[in-house]
C-alpha cells in the first residue's frame, strides 16, 4: 500500500516536472526542442527505479543501442536512401521513421556538422554542411536541396531518392503560421493571411528584408518562404539564390524538370495518402511493418479555417509551379492506388490496425512507464522502450550525431551557414 505521504513527496512533484517539461518542449519548433531521453530517463530513474532503468548523463547513445537496437536483419533490407525533406509536409513524421531505422542499423548518415540541424537548406548542398566520410554515405535524412549530380557520387549506386510533398494550400497555410509571416512582416489585420494574400508581394519584401533577419528562424534574406517552396526544395532552380537560373516562366522548361524528378525519385510520397506511401516506402526499402509504425509529431497548432476559392486562387497565382509539382505526383500515386487493386488495400488495412495496435499500447507505456513490457502482433513485437523511441520528445538526430562524435578520428572544422 502507498503511502499518502509518498504520493506528495514523491510521486505527484515527478509527474508535474514530467508534464512541464513536454509541454514547454512542444511550444517550441521541432528544430529548437532540447529535450531528450536523458531528462526523462533520470526523472524516472530517481522517481521509481523498479520499472526503468535511467540512461547515464552522457550515455545515451549506448542506452539506446542496447535497448532498441536491431540485432536481427531482415533478407533484402534496402538501406540506401536519401530523403528530401520539404518543409511542413509530414517530413518530421517521416523523419523520424527513417531516423531511427539509420540508428538501429548503425548506417553511416550524412550529418550537419557540429550540431547544426539544416545541410546547407535553403542552398544548394556543399561539403562544407556535412560531416565527411572516408566511404559513401548509406542516407541522408536532414533538410537538404535536392541536386543529383551533387549528391549522387557520395551515395551507393543503388540508393533510393525519397521525398513526401502536400497540396499547396495547406502547405501555404502550415508555413505561413510556422515561420511566423504575420508576425515578422507586421501585418495588422482581423485575419492576416487574408490580408497577406491581397498585398503579397509588399509584405513577402518586408519578410525577406535584412532587417527582418533576427526575427526569422533559420531563413537568409531573400528567400520567401510562401512561394514555390516544395519546389525548391526539390531542386528546381528558381532564382534563389541571385546566381542561380530561374526557370519559373519557362513552361516547357518545368514540365521537363519535373518529368525529370519522375524518373529520378523512387518515390514521390504524398501527405494526404500518408499511410499509402508509407506501404509504398515499405515495399521500396523492402522493410517490415515494424519499420514504418509512426507517431504523428510537429502536428502545426494553428486554427484551420475554411477559405474561399478567390483567396485561394491569388496563392495559386502567386505559387503556380508548386500546384503543377502537386498535381503531377498526386495523379501518379493514385494510378499506383489504383493499380494495387485489392492486395494494396489488404496491406493497407492491415497496417493501418497495426498502428492502431501499436499506437494503444505505447499510450497506456507512457501512463504506466512500464517500459519492460512488450506486445506481440502476429508481425512483430513492439517493446516499451521502443514507445519511448518512437516518441517526438527523443531527439534522434542529437543521437546520431553524439554517436558520430565517439566515431571520428580526428576532430573536423567548424562551419555554419544556416542552422
Amino acid at each position: 500500500m502507498v503511502s499518502s505521504r509518498f504520493l506528495i513527496r514523491k510521486v505527484i512533484p515527478v509527474v508535474l516536472f514530467l508534464v512541464c517539461i513536454i509541454l514547454l518542449s512542444r511550444r517550441l519548433p521541432v528544430e529548437q526542442r532540447e529535450i531528450t531521453a536523458e531528462v526523462l530517463d533520470s526523472v524516472i530513474e530517481e522517481s521509481d527505479p523498479d520499472k526503468v532503468t535511467g540512461s547515464p548523463p552522457d550515455d545515451q547513445v549506448t542506452y539506446w543501442e542496447e535497448h532498441v537496437s536491431k540485432d536481427i536483419r531482415y533478407a533484402g533490407e534496402r538501406d540506401n536512401f536519401v530523403f528530401i525533406k520539404c518543409m511542413k509536409c509530414a517530413t518530421q513524421t517521416v523523419a523520424g521513421v527513417l531516423r531511427r531505422y539509420a540508428f538501429t542499423r548503425r548506417l553511416n548518415v550524412m550529418l550537419p556538422r557540429d550540431y547544426n540541424i539544416y545541410l546547407g537548406w535553403p542552398y544548394l548542398l556543399d561539403e562544407v554542411d556535412y560531416r565527411p566520410s572516408e566511404e559513401n554515405f548509406n542516407c541522408l535524412i536532414e533538410h537538404a536541396i535536392y541536386n543529383r549530380t551533387i549528391m549522387k557520387p557520395l551515395f551507393p549506386s543503388d540508393t533510393q531518392f525519397i521525398t513526401i510533398i502536400r497540396e499547396p494550400w495547406s502547405h501555404f497555410k502550415s508555413t505561413f503560421h510556422y515561420f511566423k509571416v504575420d508576425k515578422i512582416a507586421e501585418i495588422k489585420a482581423k485575419d492576416p493571411l487574408v490580408e497577406y494574400l491581397k498585398n503579397i508581394r509588399n509584405y513577402d519584401s518586408i519578410y525577406k528584408h535584412h532587417n527582418s533577419y533576427p526575427y526569422r528562424f533559420c531563413i537568409p534574406d531573400g528567400f520567401s518562404v510562401t512561394r514555390n517552396l516544395l519546389s525548391h526544395c526539390l531542386g528546381m532552380p528558381l532564382g534563389f539564390p541571385q546566381d542561380r537560373d530561374d526557370i519559373s516562366r519557362n513552361e516547357v522548361s518545368v514540365y521537363s524538370y519535373i518529368t525529370q524528378l519522375d524518373k529520378e525519385f523512387g518515390l514521390v510520397m504524398i501527405m494526404e495518402y500518408f499511410d499509402e506511401s508509407m506501404i509504398f516506402l515499405k515495399r521500396l526499402m523492402k522493410w517490415s511493418y515494424k519499420e514504418i509504425v509512426y507517431e504523428k509529431v510537429n502536428i502545426g497548432n494553428y486554427t484551420r479555417d475554411t477559405y474561399p476559392d478567390s483567396i485561394k486562387k491569388k496563392h495559386k497565382k502567386w505559387s503556380p509551379i508548386d500546384y503543377i509539382v502537386y498535381d503531377h505526383f498526386r495523379r501518379k500515386m493514385e494510378s499506383q492506388i489504383r493499380n494495387g487493386g485489392l492486395a494494396f488495400q489488404n496491406e493497407l488495412k492491415k497496417f493501418k490496425q497495426i498502428l492502431q495496435d501499436v499506437n494503444r499500447f505505447c499510450k497506456s507505456v507512457k501512463q504506466s512507464l512500464q517500459f519492460t513490457s512488450k506486445i506481440t502482433l502476429k508481425e512483430f513485437t513492439f517493446s516499451g522502450y521502443e514507445c519511448a523511441f518512437l516518441s517526438e520528445d527523443v531527439n534522434h538526430l542529437y543521437l546520431l550525431q553524439r554517436r558520430s562524435d565517439a566515431d571520428m578520428t580526428k576532430k573536423i572544422k567548424s562551419y555554419k551557414r544556416t542552422c
